[in-house]
């Protein structure tokens, strides 16, 4: 579920966490034969070339796919000074 995904973005690094759970019983009519439930915690973590601008950051989660936009932090270009 997407309400399960965390995203964080600081400087160059993207990390992303996600709980998963599954539950899953069998049964015989009305008769209980196996219960089964699953919980776990995933995470994943990267750097990337250039600083992120974490303004402009957006994700979107449609049919099991995590679209990140991670825009690159504008440089500020070199100052020429000149000498007196």
């Amino acid at each position: 579920k997407k309400e399960d995904i965390k995203i964080q973005v600081e400087g160059d690094q993207v990390s992303i966490s996600a709980e998963s759970r599954a539950e899953r019983d069998a049964k015989e009519g009305e008769r209980l034969l196996h219960s089964e439930r699953y919980f776990g915690k995933l995470s994943r973590a990267f750097r990337l070339g250039q600083e992120i601008d974490d303004t402009k950051v957006t994700a979107k989660y449609e049919n099991g796919i995590l679209e990140l936009t991670l825009p690159k932090k504008e440089t500020l270009a070199a100052r020429q000074i000149t000498v007196q």
